[in-house]
């Protein structure tokens, strides 16, 4: 089974007020912190920047210069980032050397630990094409999903989203009930800071 790992850092982060894939989480930039803990679980990670994309590279860069040179760690940008998130979804599927599966996951959710990937990636079974965690009946991020949904998101437009293209009949999904509030956390607003002992 080939997982790979997406992680879309390409956002304004407007809402926040500052530039969340450079803000510090256990010492270290949410970038960083997340792409050393999907490395646990995936075979490589792909980085799909926009928004001050050059200081997210340069991150990044210097944080995996070993792993670089093998390599498991990557960067792509979308020029088109302003457009929407699915944009940057679309240009990192297009990007990816197609993997079985990918670990679909936002930038501003660094405080899964390693545990969580591990127990989600054992999640994947085959007659399944989505993989989402539901803690206490509600669902959460990040998803897991193959490339038939892959395909899926390639072919649709860029005004389209993943809740449309999740909602698809064709796409088979299993709903793990997880022991991991931190699913349904993310950080959105400087008000979120406060509440998940950043």
């Amino acid at each position: 089974m080939k997982l790979s790992g997406l992680l879309i850092a390409a956002g304004l982060s407007e809402r926040m007020g500052m530039f969340k894939p450079l803000m510090h989480y256990n010492s270290s930039p949410f970038i960083v912190n997340i792409t050393e803990k999907l490395l646990n679980v995936c075979e490589n990670v792909l980085i799909v920047t926009g928004y001050r994309n050059a200081e997210v590279e340069s991150t990044i860069q210097y944080a995996f210069r070993d792993a670089m040179l093998f390599p498991r760690v990557s960067l792509v940008h979308n020029s088109e980032f302003e457009k929407g998130m699915f944009t940057s979804l679309k240009r990192g599927i297009e990007k990816l050397d197609n993997p079985e599966w990918v670990l679909y996951h936002f930038v501003d959710q660094p405080v899964h630990k390693i545990r969580f990937y591990k127990d989600l990636a054992q999640q994947i079974e085959e007659g399944y094409d989505w993989i989402q965690p539901v803690y206490m009946g509600t669902e959460g991020h990040p998803v897991i999903f193959n490339n038939k949904v892959m395909k899926i998101i390639s072919g649709s437009s860029a005004d389209s989203n993943l809740r449309l293209i999740k909602n698809d009949k064709e796409i088979r999904k299993k709903n793990w009930n997880c022991k991991y509030p931190e699913i349904l956390n993310d950080f959105d607003t400087p008000e979120d800071l406060g509440t998940t002992g950043h």
